[in-house]
């Protein structure tokens, strides 16, 4: 695990402006952490250690905390203190619920309200993903990071930031759960599978937009949802990680 020791000259400076700018510091390292499988779901994450760890304030680790729980990745208990969230099954089912409905309202609003332009960016966008798709691993960094990308533009051409917001923090947990998950078997996807979306977009039916999205969300749920339940059996047998 990586030692931060020079996030800051002046980790128990009074200034609040330093202080909320070593706050995100340590929010994103320790989100990034957790989403690349150095923090596993269940470590303790214990204050005082990680404000030795990254050389900044237990005040800034606890209002980092408090965000990564607020965004689903980090629980507190009374007693114990905070932990990377456990991986469960519910918690796995509830989120790729929620995606659907953002995704599926985000592709109906951008078929209603995104510009030709944007939607032309966004078929680019499309076939360099798909591209990448058929000639690459998904499920690589770079993969996720493009994947994650495309989605988030075509949300954006909604025109509505708050949806935007709320998916990012869904994606963020599905990433974190594909790079906790790597040996899960890849189910290989269409080759014009991004384009497809933004092609029903472009026709301007709404709803056509939306179950063209639904179609997209759910492709091989069904296949990562057995193969979770595999890896949660053999880990304990009780569907929780």
């Amino acid at each position: 695990m990586a030692n931060y020791r020079y996030l800051s000259s002046s980790a128990d400076s009074s200034d609040a402006a330093e202080e909320s700018t070593l706050t995100q510091r340590v929010y994103d390292i320790l989100r990034e952490e957790i989403m690349i499988g150095a923090l596993s779901p269940g470590y303790r994450l214990v204050r005082r250690r990680e404000s030795e760890r990254l050389g900044v304030s237990r005040m800034a680790v606890t209002e980092a905390l408090l965000r990564l729980e607020i965004d689903g990745f980090v629980e507190s208990k009374p007693l114990y203190g905070s932990r990377v969230r456990p991986l469960t099954l519910e918690d796995i089912q509830n989120d790729e619920v929620l995606r659907e409905a953002l995704e599926c309202q985000a592709a109906q609003l951008a078929a209603e309200n995104a510009s030709d332009n944007e939607l032309d960016q966004l078929m680019q966008k499309a076939q360099k993903l798909d591209r990448l798709i058929t000639h690459s691993d998904m499920t690589s960094k770079l993969g996720m990071e493009a994947h994650f990308d495309f989605h988030l533009r075509l949300a954006r051409a909604s025109g509505f930031v708050r949806l935007v917001e709320e998916l990012e923090r869904v994606w963020f947990r599905r990433l974190m759960r594909l790079n906790w998950i790597k040996a899960t078997h890849y189910k290989r996807v269409p080759k014009d599978w991004h384009q497809l979306v933004v092609q029903t977009c472009q026709t301007r039916d709404a709803q056509k937009a939306r179950e063209q999205m639904r179609q997209h969300v759910r492709y091989g749920s069904e296949d990562n949802l057995k193969a979770l339940q595999m890896i949660f059996k053999k880990q304990n047998g009780d569907g929780i990680i």
